[in-house]
């Protein structure tokens, strides 16, 4: 999976729940109006993105403090390993809110 940003703590992205948040690398629009532009280009590579066990680590040693996990972007359901993260993120305890453009519905 390509993670591009992490923030380990947010208040306002998973409304009612303390939260960390995942940014994925990569999105199959170019929408004009992206707040998140910079995570448009599918092709940022090592030390551009962060490790996804150093996401998980993190979120183990935060988790008594959260109480879910937003996964963004970038668009994450193009990204390879989406599901195994999500899984090992609901092992710890965690919620997860996955924020999508919808353009794969098949794959969600």
């Amino acid at each position: 999976m390509k993670i591009a940003g992490f923030v380990p703590l947010s208040l306002c992205d998973y409304p009612g729940h303390t939260a960390a948040v995942v940014f994925t690398q990569g999105c199959n629009f170019k929408c004009p109006f992206c707040h998140n532009a910079h995570l448009i280009p599918m092709d940022l590579q090592g030390s551009d993105l962060l490790e996804a066990e150093f996401v998980l680590e993190t979120l183990a040693q935060r988790k008594k403090h959260l109480q879910g996990v937003v996964i963004t972007g970038g668009e994450p359901v193009i990204q390879q390993g989406l599901a195994p993260f999500i899984a090992k993120v609901r092992e710890m305890g965690l919620k997860t809110k996955l924020d999508t453009n919808g353009a794969s519905p098949m794959r969600l």
